[in-house]
């Protein structure tokens, strides 16, 4: 364009290359005008005719920086000369007059309209782009199932339910006690994601024992997407190597530790104990012994940090394993104050059974007299118990009422059904010559461990026995587990170079890498590997639910440990019954260690819930017997007996006591159907996969879609910015599809809440990619000439994220179109309609049309940003109603209940008040914030 009236000392900004700064005229000639750029040192020459060059003005309420760096705010503007004189005013009211030759060099436009008036335009795909981003921000703020749509988890009601009721708590307290194989660590991992989310927890300690360190850190990255940190002793002593006064545990913000590291370290235990936290997971929470004299040294660490520590999550799937008494000093860990007498805790429980047993007649909808008269007497007449509303009502309340139903959750398989039956099939083999009768009984039990080379292979009949398995098996996946990873590498080698066999390997010594290609072999259906071969700790974090074979190639001793190999098909999602293969050498301590599992344990064809506290109780017995001779086997039968009638009073003590009412309130299906459809709902939205291709293109990822639906991402070459969000450097393979992500462990599940979607979110919204866009639109019914202003805008506040205030605004966007002539559009035309008749404007054409419209677009935009403004009274009093109306509510409903149920804790109801006041407060600050700008030209 031609520049009519340059003079020196002008700023002006180059098209072609914003990157230079803002530049200044130096020199003025006939034909060409001299421009230097103080950012970038360098010296430009421009034909005065058609130059890529663009003015900058700035307006009354723009901020804008001197050459010292100072920032001011512009209350006047004048022109002298041709240059502009800015009138100011600094952050304590002073003001001056200086021109824009003292302007800062390091401009960055970020605002739509500054920069479209600069000319710094994006094309359409970028506009396009951001103003999907925008609304799926929005989308996303408003999400009735906000932090639970994320995880790579099965849609599994029990699970959603319990995250949904207790991540959406601040400061939740509570024992999660579901039966074994019901997903505790998922439940856990669903309520640390929807808290870190949504901000009610930054800070969380993890603390597990040293067995499940490296399954808890695996669930958590690929399941959840958060990088706990593994403290270990290695790790903290490196830490301090570096700075001896700096607290380790102040280096991260989710930390995954041992009980034993802190027990054993006292200055570990400090600093953690130093280190606030917003929350405290504790698993395997069963082990925290207690009594009244002494309690455990992992009880009284776990209590001093519950005792600072707003919210606490306890797992256990045996929350009565240790006692009565055990049990209740867990929920004191939970609420001092309303578990502060085992003797009033035991008649509480006491009286609550009359209860559970109305809430099993109401489901049934068959109540007897008795019954009848007990529920009008504790929940009054107003209750009409013969139809199915009045019965339903009835249900509710009593579980409001319920003691602990608030703090503690236990599901069992018998309440939730759809689960896969065991069938054992024991293979009695013939003990080689030198297998060893006598001796240690690691020796016996396992041998070939023992072993320098695999020549043990040439004489263990597992190994033909296993050979013809596979072959009989044909294509049906077999997963074996063996203690060592030599023995699983010994045996893949036979399998995989003698026989032909398709196996994969899984076993400590492999990277994460590894790990992953072999899980996806052999997951993979039609040409993967027909068997996994894993190592004890291989197996761990791993579900294999697709197989339903398992090898238990040696039989461990503990029966957890067999409960965790077993549970890697034994699982939600498991459609057929699991077939346990347990080869053992008859006549030998393998023998009388299956039948130590089978029989007396009956720890193999089911789960068994007392396995573990019978084991222990008979350990001693147990290992003198598997270490003698087959002369003793009147002792060791004796044993068995003894053990089955140990574990059939433990049963029955545990289904006697089972709390009917809890576990009712532990899943209220309609709430959990509700959630799973709400989350089911937005795996089908089909604009994330289109938006999320869009912006690998357009932010220069490589990608290339697979057969099965998965893309395969990875750097490019010429990337728009440093760092793509959460992209692996070596590449990754992602996928929209919550069912392909379940079924293969290499992929991740890309949601609108998986890290690299929430940072392109947040990318578009702090950057200006794609903020300001001219285009041309063809239409008969539009006159030629006629220019039309699209203008997006943010609803935003300054708040904490832990308020969800954003939740409580009906829209988080305001789009404005109006035409030439300032007429309001907006209600009659939508964006879909206008952007399907849109087409690009080339770039000099667009320029054109910008320098000859300035004046028009700043003063539409002006109208633009007035009518967006005048949504916030609206706004503000829709937000405050709806938040009002939720926490008011709540509080309520919380105050009535807490005088009929003391574990509604005043902690919780004054963090809900606190919210509400605060809330309200910061409601008063609504902005309105310009995102996004089009000019659109009619042709």
């Amino acid at each position: 364009m031609s520049i009519a009236t340059p003079a020196i000392g002008q700023r002006w900004l180059s098209d072609a290359e914003t990157e230079l700064g803002l530049g200044m005229i130096v020199e003025v000639n006939a034909r060409t005008l001299t421009i230097l750029f103080p950012k970038s040192e360098e010296t430009r020459v421009y034909a005065r005719q058609n130059a890529p060059l663009s003015r900058i003005r700035f307006n009354v309420g723009d901020t804008v920086k001197d050459t010292q760096h100072k920032s001011w705010l512009v209350t006047g503007v004048q022109e002298r000369q041709f240059v502009l004189k800015y009138e100011v005013q600094d952050e304590d009211g002073q003001t001056t007059i200086f021109a824009e030759t003292r302007l800062s060099p390091d401009i960055q436009l970020a605002r739509p309209c500054e920069r479209l008036l600069a000319c710094q335009l994006d094309n359409n795909e970028w506009y396009e782009l951001r103003v999907t981003a925008l609304r799926a921000r929005e989308k996303l703020a408003q999400s009735p199932v906000a932090g639970l749509v994320g995880p790579r988890v099965g849609l599994i009601p029990h699970q959603f339910y319990i995250a949904h009721e207790v991540g959406q708590r601040m400061a939740p307290r509570v024992l999660l006690a579901d039966e074994v194989g019901l997903g505790k660590t998922i439940e856990a991992g669903l309520i640390i994601h929807q808290q870190l989310l949504t901000g009610r927890a930054q800070r969380i300690l993890v603390l597990v024992p040293d067995s499940l360190q490296y399954q808890w850190l695996v669930e958590m990255r690929r399941r959840f997407n958060i990088n706990f940190a593994l403290f270990d002793l290695t790790r903290t002593a490196a830490i301090k190597e570096g700075d001896e006064s700096q607290n380790p545990f102040l280096t991260e913000q989710c930390v995954l530790a041992s009980i034993d590291l802190l027990i054993d370290h006292p200055d570990l235990k400090q600093a953690a104990l130093e280190a606030t936290w917003d929350l405290l997971v504790v698993d395997e929470a069963h082990h925290l012994a207690w009594d009244e004299e002494k309690p455990s040294e992992a009880y009284q660490l776990v209590e001093e940090i519950a005792q600072q520590t707003a919210g606490v999550l306890l797992l256990t799937a045996t929350p009565e394993q240790l006692g009565v008494a055990s049990h209740f000093a867990r929920l004191k860990l939970l609420d001092p104050k309303r578990f502060s007498s085992l003797d009033h805790f035991l008649d509480e429980e006491e009286s609550y059974q009359p209860i559970a047993q109305a809430a099993r007649q109401l489901v049934r909808g068959q109540l007897d007299d008795d019954t009848r008269q007990a529920l009008t007497n504790y929940l009054g007449n107003n209750l009409d118990l013969d139809s199915t509303e009045g019965r339903d009502k009835a249900i509710v309340e009593l579980l409001d009422r319920h003691g602990t139903g608030r703090v503690l959750f236990r599901n069992t398989r018998e309440a939730i059904k759809g689960f896969p039956s065991r069938e054992c099939l024991p293979v009695p083999l013939t003990a080689p010559a030198d297998w060893p009768m006598s001796g240690p009984v690691r020796q016996q039990l396992w041998p070939e461990i023992q072993a320098d080379d695999d020549e043990w292979l040439q004489t263990d009949p597992r190994v033909p026995w296993l050979i013809q398995l596979l072959k009989k098996l044909k294509q049906q996946k077999v997963l074996l587990i063996c203690r060592t990873a030599p023995v699983a590498m010994a045996l893949e080698l036979r399998l995989r170079l003698n026989e032909g066999i398709r196996t994969a390997l899984f076993h400590e010594e492999m990277t994460l890498i590894e790990r992953d290609r072999a899980a996806a072999y052999f997951a993979e259906p039609d040409y993967g590997a027909q068997i996994l071969l894993c190592s004890e700790i291989g197996s761990e974090g791993r579900n294999f639910q697709f197989a339903h074979h398992l090898v238990i190639f040696d039989l461990p001793a503990n029966p957890d440990v067999l409960e965790q190999r077993i549970g890697r098909l034994d699982r939600i999602g498991q459609t057929e019954t699991i077939k346990i293969h347990v080869p053992y050498m008859v006549g030998t301590a393998q023998e009388r260690l299956f039948v130590w599992h089978h029989d007396a344990l009956n720890a193999i064809s089911h789960i068994s819930p007392t396995a573990q506290t019978v084991h222990q109780y008979h350990q001693q017995s147990l290992k003198d017997c598997l270490q003698s001779a087959n002369q003793h086997h009147e002792l060791f039968n004796a044993l068995v007996a003894e053990a089955k009638q140990d574990r059939s009073n433990l049963e029955a003590e545990l289904q006697q006591g089972r709390d009917y009412l809890l576990e009712l309130n532990s899943c209220r299906m309609d709430k959990a159907i509700e959630l799973i459809t709400a989350v089911a709902d937005q795996d089908d939205d089909l604009i994330l996969g289109d938006f999320m291709e869009r912006a690998w293109s357009a932010f220069g990822v490589e990608h290339e879609e697979q057969g099965d639906g998965s893309h395969i991402i990875r750097t490019g070459e010429h990337m728009a910015v440093d760092s793509f969000p959460s992209l692996d450097a070596d590449g990754m393979t992602v996928c929209f599809d919550r069912n392909l992500a379940l079924s293969r462990e290499d992929i991740q599940f890309v949601t609108w809440e998986h890290p690299m979607s929430l940072g392109i979110l947040d990318l578009m919204t702090r950057q200006s990619f794609g903020n300001a866009n001219l285009a041309l639109i063809r239409n008969k019914g539009i006159k030629a000439g006629t220019l039309l202003m699209e203008a997006w805008f943010r609803v935003e506040l300054v708040a904490p994220k832990h308020l969800d205030l954003t939740a409580t605004l009906p829209q988080l966007t305001v789009r404005v179109l109006l035409d030439g002539e300032g007429r309001d559009l907006s209600t009659r035309v939508n964006h879909e309609i206008l952007n399907r008749q849109v087409v690009p404007l080339d770039k000099a054409t667009a320029r054109q049309v910008v320098k000859m419209q300035a004046d028009m677009i700043a003063s539409l935009y002006q109208q633009a940003d007035k009518t967006a403004k005048a949504h916030i009274p609206d706004l503000k009093t829709q937000a405050q109603s709806q938040l009002t109306q939720k926490l008011g509510v709540e509080i309520e409903r919380l105050k009535a209940l807490q005088k009929i149920n003391p574990s509604i804790r005043d902690e919780e109801i004054e963090l809900l008040s606190q919210q509400l006041s605060q809330g309200l407060n910061y409601l008063q600050d609504i902005h309105i914030i310009s995102d996004a700008l089009r000019i659109i030209v009619a042709a």
